[in-house]
């Protein structure tokens, strides 16, 4: 009797020990595939709102900036930004085109980001204030995002 019993066990554990189906494995791939194509999604999107975030802090720390440089009098001169398409360049003078080149900082607009709108702004030495005032837009293709600067020199976004 105790023979029987063994075999039966063996006989049991042989039936359940085979490998995985087919249909079983297909599932498993199915539901790992959309699994993946939306996590890609969802990331690339993520992504592409980050880098928008960050070039909107970096255009907003390089006006503040240059307005501070102006305000304490810094090298005695106005100072200013130039915003182009992908960078912004801090610089000192009256206007981009007659500034100090030795002075310049630059700073590019990561991951497909664009800049366009108001594409300079220069602050008075002492007051701060300026005389450019409008908005630029940073886009990353899908989203957008407001920066106003007005004649005080108070940026909103």
């Amino acid at each position: 009797m105790d023979y029987q019993i063994k075999y039966n066990k063996r006989n049991i554990l042989r039936r359940f020990s085979g490998g995985f189906s087919l249909i079983e494995l297909l599932i498993v791939i199915s539901i790992f595939s959309i699994f993946v194509s939306m996590s890609t999604s969802t990331y690339y999107s993520m992504r592409a709102h980050t880098n928008l975030e960050l070039s909107t802090g970096s255009l907003v720390e390089a006006i503040r900036f240059a307005q501070s440089s102006a305000e304490s009098g810094k090298g005695d001169s106005k100072w200013g930004v130039k915003i182009l398409t992908n960078q912004v360049i801090i610089f000192k003078g009256d206007n981009y085109t007659a500034r100090d080149v030795s002075f310049d900082d630059t700073l590019n607009f990561s991951g497909g980001i664009t800049a366009s709108g108001l594409s300079e702004v220069v602050f008075d030495k002492i007051t701060g204030v300026t005389t450019m005032v409008g908005t630029v837009v940073l886009s990353n293709g899908s989203d957008n995002k407001n920066i106003i600067v007005n004649e005080k020199g108070t940026i909103n976004y």
